[in-house]
């Protein structure tokens, strides 16, 4: 869940308005990422901020593709205005409406995100085929079948 943390003894001129702090991906239990059919093994995490936006991100590698989940202080609307965002699909995920993209400059058919909206911004499956898969087809099938497990973890 989000957490809030409010400014009790803050210096003046500061307006003591809350801050949304960011859900980490890494805390969804790794029997629910097993569960996805998924090895649960976090093969990298971090945060880093872009053009202004806050990110998290924890992944996960199960022989020909990567599976990252992200976390994000910016809107699902801004996630389908970003220029770089094609294909854009609203979906149905779990018991939630979700958006379907793919992003210009990935290989065509070999990545696919599935972003939901969360309080205080959105969280995002990526699926992404391994370098060094030989065979990998329709990552947002994929994405929206992983959702219908790990999608419950995630923020409102």
């Amino acid at each position: 869940m989000a957490a809030l943390v409010f400014c009790g003894a803050c210096s003046p001129g500061v307006s003591g308005e809350p801050v949304a702090e960011l859900w980490d991906p890494c805390t969804i239990p790794s029997d629910a990422v097993a569960a996805a059919g998924v090895n649960a093994e976090i093969v990298d995490s971090g945060q880093f901020d872009q053009d202004g936006s806050q990110w998290k991100y924890c992944s996960f590698r199960q022989d020909s593709f990567f599976v990252s989940v992200l976390s994000t202080d910016t809107s699902i609307a801004e996630v389908a205005a970003n220029p770089r965002a094609t294909n854009v699909l609203p979906v149905q995920a779990g018991d939630r409406e979700a958006l379907s993209y793919t992003e210009l400059g990935s290989e065509a058919g070999k990545s696919c995100f599935l972003a939901f909206t969360t309080h205080g911004g959105s969280a995002i499956i990526r699926v992404r085929a391994a370098a060094d898969a030989a065979d990998f087809d329709n990552p947002c099938t994929r994405a929206v079948d992983l959702s219908d497990v790990l999608e419950p973890y995630f923020p409102r």
